[in-house]
């Protein structure tokens, strides 16, 4: 059996004990352990991985959504299964499984591997949410920014709202035409995006669907309104907001900026997709109390 540790070099203590506690156990269960550390190069780690992945049973990401889309999309033709071990900003598709960081350590050895939807917009494969407009413009902005902290994101996404000019977005949903000045669209496979903010709660990792938010773009006062019910979780309650549940989009409106997974990852028209059951992951176990 081969473990593959894909782990984005960091500053952070967690990530090298992460590491360490891998190696160990490995030395200890008589497993061979073979480490990828990334370089920012999406091409060139992806290439990397893949060819390691094919000789893989099970492939470690250690880092934030970045470092996880980075190892999604290079599992995604292999037959090796994804645990992960959070450690960064914003740790969005971790945060909607509410587990500890022993818990996530048990899933990679004890938790059998669950087949889990993966979203794809263009060639793109992403775990937990894509989007256009307002959240890629903030990840645009914050592209250059090493060390990225949760407070920074949260000052420069305040600060970018207040002279954000909406585009118009024209795309097809549920075999419907629409036409809107875009806040933002996002097309979620799990719950929280932006660094914690929980806009599809009602999204499941394995009912082959994807959870649409379509928000228009108003003045800022309409805007800020919009951010501060999707803060408090209130959002469901806008009146301009259209929610649907689909397996195909077509986004048409041609040099929109995509986000996925926190990352950006190219520009429209795009079609986004979902992939039911795609990939085998180990969802942590939690036990009830007795």
């Amino acid at each position: 059996m081969q473990l593959l540790i894909i782990v984005k070099p960091s500053v952070k203590k967690q990530a090298v004990k992460h590491v360490n506690w891998l190696k160990k156990i490995c030395k200890i269960k008589n497993i061979e352990c073979k480490t990828i550390k990334t370089t920012g190069n999406f091409e060139y780690d992806l290439s990397k991985i893949k060819v390691s992945a094919l000789n893989s049973q099970i492939a470690v990401a250690i880092g934030g959504d970045g470092t996880i889309n980075l190892a999604v999309n290079g599992l995604m033709q292999s037959r090796c299964s994804l645990a992960i071990l959070p450690c960064g900003t914003g740790n969005d598709f971790a945060r909607g499984f509410n587990c500890t960081a022993k818990q996530w350590q048990d899933a990679v050895f004890n938790a059998p591997a669950q087949q889990i939807d993966i979203g794809l917009v263009n060639t793109r494969y992403f775990i937990n949410i894509a989007g256009v407009g307002f959240d890629a413009h903030v990840i645009n902005k914050l592209s250059c920014v090493q060390n990225l902290s949760a407070w920074l994101y949260s000052w420069t996404s305040f600060k970018a709202l207040f002279k954000y000019q909406a585009s118009t977005l024209e795309g097809v949903f549920l075999n419907k035409t629409y036409t809107y000045k875009n806040l933002i669209t996002v097309f979620a496979n799990h719950q929280y995006f932006g660094g914690g903010l929980k806009i599809a709660p009602k999204a499941k990792i394995d009912d082959g669907l994807l959870e649409c938010y379509q928000m228009p773009a108003g003045n800022l006062f309409n805007n800020l309104a919009s951010f501060i019910k999707l803060i408090f979780k209130r959002h469901h309650a806008i009146s301009t907001l259209t929610y649907s549940q689909l397996d195909t989009a077509h986004i048409k409106t041609p040099n929109l900026i995509i986000e996925a997974d926190g990352e950006l990852v190219g520009v429209t028209p795009a079609l986004v997709t979902i992939k039911k059951h795609a990939l085998a992951f180990h969802k942590p176990i939690k036990k009830r109390l007795q």
